[in-house]
């Protein structure tokens, strides 16, 4: 399991790794930070460890799943002269 904090407003995330490679590819967990931003102060600062829990932590921890991804789309328009 790898957990993510944030370092700016202290939430903490728990994730499987499966889902993470997945989202962002084949990438070491500690660039993690690179590829993700906080959902509520949106900084990229984040504090990244990997967590071996045991079975009763296990079952305390909420661990946030992949359901799917979006892709947005942005339309970016240039003016040429004449």
């Amino acid at each position: 399991m790898i957990r993510v904090r944030c370092i700016n407003c202290n939430i903490t995330h728990h994730y499987l790794p499966g889902d993470l490679l997945k989202l962002m590819g084949d990438i070491p967990f500690w660039d993690v930070e690179r590829h993700m931003r906080c959902e509520r102060c949106k900084r990229r600062e984040f504090d990244v460890d990997i967590l071996l829990p045991s079975a009763v932590q296990g079952v305390k921890i909420r661990v946030r799943r992949l359901v799917g991804v979006r892709m947005v789309r942005r339309v970016i328009w240039r003016d040429e002269k004449d």
